[in-house]
């Protein structure tokens, strides 16, 4: 059982998990409602091995006391709890981004901005200190910004973990808590004696950042960042932001000593330097912060300078811890990853590679990518969309953990063989899913188009120009298909009932003056009084009462003619998809006899054929054809457009009651336009609007 299906076992009672959000170091973080209160949540899940390390009473016990902090620049906790094994802890669901990733996007932050931010972090961390809790983790991935403030994530979770287990039982499991990048001088000697100096030290360091654009200490390796806090003095922050105002500098210069004894003592402190700062008279105010008070004495620059014995052992015992932990973790990591390989579950291989961080890059895992690993490139139409990663285990009927791969283009990404999922946002696009299959040495290209927000396309997936393929390639030589838009899933009763609601069936300008029945040409009054349900009220001939059977919103609407099928379209201003574009849309430039590939070994857990009933749309995310299309294969036959009143028109791409040799080019079949069946309904397609 998946972690997943763990937790939606555990706890569904109280919460309903939604999706997975993303995953860290020592947790998954999963969306959720809570069903109680009626709120969206956000729940991370501690990892089964760091549980069991810890026990639950006692991480509990300690993580209860950050749950009593309320305040506006700390993200409460608001539940926690074991269940079945499973440590979780629950706060409220923030829709904001964080502070990495306005850093990311923007690289410095205006002045204005970067003193507003640290005063909240400043005000949050005092409220925190003053009740004894110490973070040990500030980070900008660990700031979330709500509107034009900053909120504290993970309070009390590094205390709790730290108190439950101690570090040796935490090495053992390969959790570090802090990260170098922004670790004190103490944490990075593992220190067991810190204080919320600590934080102080770390806000400095995000200050500098948020300022220069970059950390003040850079490094190769973890070791090389931790000797530099350790020993090394931080350039003056004039040096890569020369409009920092010297009172702001000797703020953040004084949260960067060395020794905790030189930096601010209080978080009070900081926070009122920050809070003057901050205030709009003159903007930044010509305050001064004499010598004695911002640590720059030639005394002290000298002590710096002259690295104590004491220090350079320092240095010594934490470069060697840390190389020690990651050695052994690697060589587990390695030997984990190929014992799965060797068992035939690739799954395995991928899931210890992603919780880890690294992947078949890594020249540690040569032999494996070697054998088992297939290459990638990815590029995104726009360039740089973000561009996370998700693999189809067991059946295909359940996704890993999500990967981030960065900002496209990716190159010559090492993945491990199997199928895969990526999910692509960029700015002003629509976000659109992708999948594709990688054999071992493979080298293939992935090249996804989003949609611009602006088009109005939601739901729909861009199919690019080129050939007819599959069946009607012989019948079109040189043809080529104009780039169009097509719907990434099978019209669904929701979407029908829409129509239904707003009246579609009585404005007479969606249908035909006159439409061909089983009994001949009849009026339109005529053949619109026979379009009705079970009940005899309007719609598809499944539906009783005006509506669709409870609980098949999400399913395809069946039981339509052509004749309704047209109407929708015209209603929402689409229409029925030729078949050259419905071919194109299924098959692309694969030239393969499914739209996912070849592969009858997995056909049942890639389409709904030979079924009981239509499963809801996007049920088989690995059948996608090759632009994001679902579906195309199985579930239901899909109407086409054909000629204008053409006495027959054609079904496509086989159904939930057929086998799978109707999706077939021999097994096309062709139908009057008042043809029903539970087994046909349909998809749209639209013009690219003018770029």
């Amino acid at each position: 059982m998946s972690l997943l299906d763990h937790l939606k076992a555990a706890i569904g009672d109280r919460y309903e998990i939604e999706r997975e959000l993303g995953a860290g170091g020592m947790a998954t973080v999963y969306l959720a409602k809570d069903v109680r209160h009626h709120r969206n949540v956000a729940i991370k899940v501690l990892r089964p091995d760091l549980a069991a390390v810890l026990g639950g009473e006692r991480f509990l016990r300690e993580i209860e006391i950050a749950a009593q902090i309320e305040h506006p620049h700390i993200l409460t906790l608001i539940d926690s709890g074991e269940a079945d094994g499973i440590l979780y802890y629950v706060m409220p669901y923030m829709k904001g981004e964080s502070l990495r990733d306005r850093l990311s996007r923007e690289g410095q932050l205006p002045i204005g901005d970067a003193v507003r931010m640290l005063r909240d972090v400043a005000d949050g961390l005092a409220e925190a200190h003053r009740h004894g809790l110490v973070h040990r983790d500030i980070k900008p991935d660990n700031v979330m910004m709500s509107g034009n403030h900053a909120v504290v994530m993970d309070f009390g979770v590094a205390r709790a973990v730290s108190s439950a287990t101690g570090p040796q039982n935490l090495t053992t499991v390969g959790i570090a808590l802090g990260t170098p990048t922004y670790m004190s001088p103490e944490q990075a000697t593992a220190d067991p004696n810190i204080d919320h100096r600590t934080d102080i030290y770390a806000v400095g360091v995000m200050g500098y950042e948020l300022l220069a654009g970059r950390p003040p200490f850079l490094g190769a390796t973890a070791q090389e960042i931790l000797a530099a806090h350790l020993t090394a003095d931080p350039e003056p922050l004039t040096k890569h932001r020369v409009d920092t105002p010297p009172a702001l500098e000797a703020v953040i210069m004084k949260c960067l000593e060395k020794r905790p004894a030189d930096r601010w003592q209080e978080t009070e402190e900081m926070l009122r330097q920050l809070e003057v700062i901050a205030t709009p008279s003159g903007g930044v105010p010509s305050m001064k912060i004499s010598a004695a008070t911002s640590g720059t004495t030639p005394a002290k620059s000298k002590r710096t300078r002259n690295i104590t014995i004491a220090a350079v052992v320092m240095v010594i015992a934490a470069v060697a811890f840390f190389q020690i932990r990651g050695a052994a973790a690697t060589r587990a990591l390695v030997a984990e990853v190929q014992a799965a390989v060797d068992s035939g579950d690739l799954d395995a291989a991928f899931t210890a590679l992603a919780a880890s961080g690294r992947d078949l890059g890594d020249g540690a895992f040569a032999a494996v990518a070697q054998s088992n690993g297939g290459v990638v490139t990815i590029t995104t139409e726009p360039a740089g969309a973000d561009v996370q990663l998700a693999r189809g285990l067991g059946r295909l009927d359940s996704m890993s953990n999500i990967v981030d791969l960065g900002r496209a283009p990716i190159a010559d990404h090492l993945l491990v063989a199997g199928n895969y999922r990526i999910v692509v946002s960029g700015d002003d696009h629509l976000t659109g899913a992708f999948t594709f299959h990688v054999a071992a040495g493979d080298t293939i290209m992935v090249t996804p188009q989003l949609i611009p927000a602006s088009w109005d396309a939601e739901g729909m997936v861009i199919v690019s120009s080129g050939a007819v393929p599959g069946p009607l390639a012989p019948q079109y030589p040189g043809v080529e298909v104009p780039a169009f838009l097509i719907d990434a899933h099978e019209v669904s009763n929701q979407q029908f009932m829409d129509f239904v609601s707003a009246g579609g069936y009585r404005d007479t300008a969606f249908w035909p003056d006159s439409m061909l029945t089983r009994g001949g040409m009849v009026s339109r009054e005529t053949a619109l009084s026979a379009l009705v349900d079970r009940t005899g009220l309007r719609g598809p001939r499944g539906w009783s009462g005006g509506r669709f059977q409870e609980g098949r919103a999400d399913h395809a609407a069946t039981g339509v003619t052509w004749y309704e099928a047209a109407a929708y379209a015209r209603w929402i201003g689409k229409s029925l998809p030729t078949a050259e574009q419905w071919w194109r849309a299924a098959l692309g430039d694969r030239g393969s006899r499914f739209p996912w590939g070849d592969d009858l070994l997995t056909i049942d857990d890639r389409s709904n054929f030979g079924g009981s009933g239509t499963a809801p749309v996007g049920s088989f995310p690995f059948g996608a054809g090759p632009f994001g299309a679902h579906d195309m294969a199985g579930n239901a036959r899909e109407w086409l457009l054909g000629e204008p009143g053409a006495p027959r028109y054609a079904v496509v791409g086989g159904s939930w009651q057929t086998p799978t040799y109707m999706f077939d080019s021999p097994n096309i079949e062709s139908f009057g336009p008042w043809f029903q069946s539970e087994e046909v309904g349909f998809r749209l397609v639209a013009f690219l609007p003018n770029r």
